[in-house]
């Protein structure tokens, strides 16, 4: 039986030729959202100001550069944390209670937990692929990962939807990684 060390790698996520990233890479800027009535509604109002910097998206941007990923196993799936140098690096992916996937600090909260399924809606684990390129969708809780939008933004996200499954390229760069604190890990 394989590990889960063995069944864990670092990957990129691609939507046709879009990387996911945070919104903050994408624009090169940070970006705020009035969420109380969108641009120029009471901008005096600082407390209506929301800052999705930390959510990720597909959209396009300034950079054509994807998020590498360490895909953790675990028992619910894997558990996505963010392994490039910066000021998100060893966050974790969560699905917001609005369903919207942003980053956590792993010391608030432990990251969600989404299935890596085929096509066909398998689900699959690294043992399944062949290749260090995969078609594959994201679940989480059975739901599916796809762009979307949100309320007061001109900006694309990162959603769980309930509609037909969006199908992601995976480019898998390293396979067998383990935990950063625990390099020996078996």
């Amino acid at each position: 039986m394989l590990t889960h060390r063995q069944q864990s790698f670092l990957a990129t996520l691609w939507l046709n030729d879009q990387p996911i990233h945070t919104l903050d890479t994408l624009l090169g800027k940070p970006a705020w959202v009035n969420w109380f009535g969108g641009p120029g509604v009471l901008p005096q109002l600082a407390s209506t100001m929301r800052n999705d910097s930390h959510m990720l998206s597909c959209q396009a941007g300034v950079t054509n550069k994807a998020m590498l990923f360490y895909f953790r196993q675990a028992p619910a799936g894997y558990r996505l944390y963010v392994r490039e140098p910066g000021d998100h690096f060893g966050k974790g992916v969560w699905v917001y209670d609005h369903s919207h996937l942003g980053l956590v600090s792993p010391d608030n909260k432990d990251p969600s937990a989404f299935e890596l399924r085929s096509p066909e809606g398998e689900i699959i684990s690294l043992s399944d692929m062949t290749g260090d390129e995969q078609q594959i969708t994201l679940t989480h809780k059975g739901v599916s990962i796809s762009r979307g939008t949100r309320s007061s933004s001109p900006f694309e996200y990162l959603t769980t939807r309930n509609d037909l499954p969006q199908v992601w390229t995976l480019k898998l760069l390293q396979r067998s990684v383990p935990w950063l604190s625990s390099p020996y890990e078996l």
